[in-house]
């Protein structure tokens, strides 16, 4: 009995073992992963294939060595005890709650790791990207449409960077639906490090994924390539905020050569975080966003809301946000303080701090610094502001 088939005999050729013991085989290109598993059916049956079966499937004839040998075994059961530990799982091809959008592209992950859970309703998605250092008006714009797709049942894929994406991720979390970060690293790895707050919010209330295996870093090249899954799990994807040359305008044509829909927010011509974003709609490649609801008609979903009965807009937010607002208002008073420190500072929970940053953000009440520190525009210090009016008031 060979090693790969006293491997095949421990386990079902479904198992996720068995989809990560071929990946890790030098030479098993996501190309040549995808073939060989066409040709054979699945993984466990490509590692069960003979050396001569393999090299007429276009394995060269090194790689049909290493993938008969089986030697990769121990080393996927280590990765899954890793993503074990990272309260990650893995989500194949083979499995209902792989994405179906993600299915349909050219070159589809063989599986996912996955915090928190992919569910059937985040068929529809929208992608919402942007530039890292994103203008006040360019998180504002990614966080109102994040949240108004997300109140209308759409599910937000973004990158989980600064910028654009933190205010998406953040918005859709605030609209009380469900958003996805698509890592360029490790699923134990967050990137950048102070999103981990971010991070934990958002596989609390959706998914944080990787393709990549557990401890790669965040390295350039890998981003180019994770740009497909988030324009992949997506049916649109929407620019705000590109520079002429960035990752988003990638994430953007990833989108149309997938056949989805690509839209972009206009911005000042002046600009240069704008001028991507300008060309997309000047050359016709993407359609023009002013509001969630151009989105939503495009994709062919009706304009609706699934905000609680009674429940307030942020732009309307008051005293009457009660004794959580005051906490965190509060906590600004004496000096800014990033998301993290603020939840010690408040005691709230993560998901509550960032779910009320973004509210108080979009009423003027907060502002939101480079760093991802939060403080109180001047106008809203002392006694006859807003923050001093929200922190005495007793409602």
């Amino acid at each position: 009995m060979t090693a790969a088939s006293r491997f095949l005999g421990s386990m079902r050729a479904s198992s996720p073992e068995v989809w990560v013991a071929l990946r890790m085989i030098p030479g098993v290109t996501l190309r040549l992963y995808t073939r060989l598993v066409d040709r054979f059916g699945d993984p466990g049956a490509v590692l069960a294939a003979p050396i001569a079966a393999l090299a007429a499937a276009g394995a060269p004839a090194a790689v049909a060595r290493a993938i008969a040998s089986g030697r990769s075994r121990d080393e996927a059961a280590r990765e899954l005890e890793r993503a074990g530990r990272a309260g990650a799982r893995i989500v194949t091809r083979a499995d209902a709650d792989y994405p179906a959008a993600l299915r349909e592209i050219a070159d589809p992950p063989p599986y996912l790791y996955v915090r928190g859970a992919l569910v059937a309703g985040d068929d529809p998605a929208v992608a919402v990207v942007g530039s890292r250092a994103a203008s006040s008006y360019g998180r504002e714009v990614a966080a109102i449409l994040a949240r108004d797709l997300a109140a209308a049942g759409v599910t937000v894929v973004s990158g989980l960077a600064h910028g654009v994406d933190a205010a998406a991720h953040g918005g859709a979390l605030a609209g009380g639906g469900r958003t996805i970060a698509v890592l360029g690293c490790g699923i134990d790895v967050v990137y950048p490090r102070e999103h981990d707050r971010l991070a934990e919010a958002i596989a609390g209330q959706g998914a944080v994924v990787s393709e990549l295996f557990m401890s790669t870093p965040p390295l350039p090249q890998h981003f180019p390539v994770r740009n497909r899954i988030v324009s992949g799990l997506a049916r649109g994807t929407v620019v705000v905020e590109a520079a002429e040359r960035s990752g988003s305008l990638i994430t953007a044509r990833c989108a149309l050569e997938q056949g989805r829909e690509v839209f972009a927010v206009p911005g000042s011509i002046m600009a240069p975080r704008s001028r991507g974003a300008n060309l997309l709609l000047q050359r016709g490649g993407a359609k023009l966003v002013t509001a969630a609801a151009d989105v939503l008609e495009e994709i062919g979903l009706a304009v609706r809301s699934q905000r609680p009965a009674g429940a307030r807009a942020p732009a309307a937010v008051t005293a009457e946000m009660g004794d959580a607002a005051r906490c965190l208002v509060g906590a600004l008073v004496d000096g800014g303080a990033d998301a993290e420190e603020l939840v010690a500072r408040t005691g709230l929970t993560a998901p509550e701090v960032l779910r009320m940053l973004l509210e108080l953000e979009l009423a003027g009440i907060v502002c939101q610094l480079p760093g991802g520190t939060y403080s109180l525009p001047p106008e809203a210090r002392g006694p006859v502001g807003i923050a001093q009016s929200l922190v005495e008031s007793g409602a």
